[in-house]
């Protein structure tokens, strides 16, 4: 009778573990498609940025979104000694993707993407497939040749795996675009 029900556990765990491949691959097979965020993700958000969103008045537009993982990044992007929070998000009107970014200390909410355009970046960042936090610092001269931004901050260096990148930086005003990768 033990053995019966350690066969249903890991049968259960193997049907689970199925249905969760089963998703993760359908995600990527289309990774234009809006990821919605399921409760236990969204419970790794920081409280005060999940807050500050749904209270927002973006969040009648925008939507969360896992469509990167990690879906969210921790830096100080505006330079100010705070560390802000960027997080991945659906327009809900277009299904097109952003980047929504908590700058903490200002207590505000910057949107680049979905729907809202970022230069040579377009208004849908759906294309992309990595990020990762750029430090302050030298940036490397890209790949259209123009001179490099000085970062004030930390800045978000944006992928398209195997294809092309570039750096999402605040300027002191509002978040431009660097070309990094061709």
């Amino acid at each position: 009778m033990a053995g019966d029900s350690v066969f249903l556990a890991l049968n259960n765990i193997d049907k689970f573990q199925l249905w969760s491949m089963l998703f993760l691959t359908l995600a990527r097979i289309d990774s234009s498609a809006a990821v919605e965020i399921d409760f236990v993700t969204l419970a790794n958000l920081p409280p005060l940025v999940r807050e500050s969103f749904e209270n927002s008045p973006q969040a009648k537009r925008y939507a969360f979104s896992a469509h990167i993982n990690p879906f969210y990044l921790h830096g100080d992007f505006d330079g100010d000694g705070q560390l802000d929070t960027a997080v991945w998000i659906t327009e809900r009107a277009t299904g097109k993707s952003g980047i929504a970014i908590f700058h903490a200390k200002a207590n505000r909410l910057v949107i680049v993407g979905a729907g809202r355009d970022l230069g040579n970046a377009g208004d849908n960042f759906s294309g992309l497939d990595a990020w990762h936090v750029f430090r302050r610092g030298p940036v490397q001269r890209g790949a259209d040749g123009k001179p490099p931004p000085k970062l004030r901050g930390d800045a978000l260096m944006v992928m398209k795996t195997e294809s092309a990148s570039g750096l999402i930086y605040w300027d002191g005003n509002r978040y431009g675009w660097y070309q990094q990768g061709d």
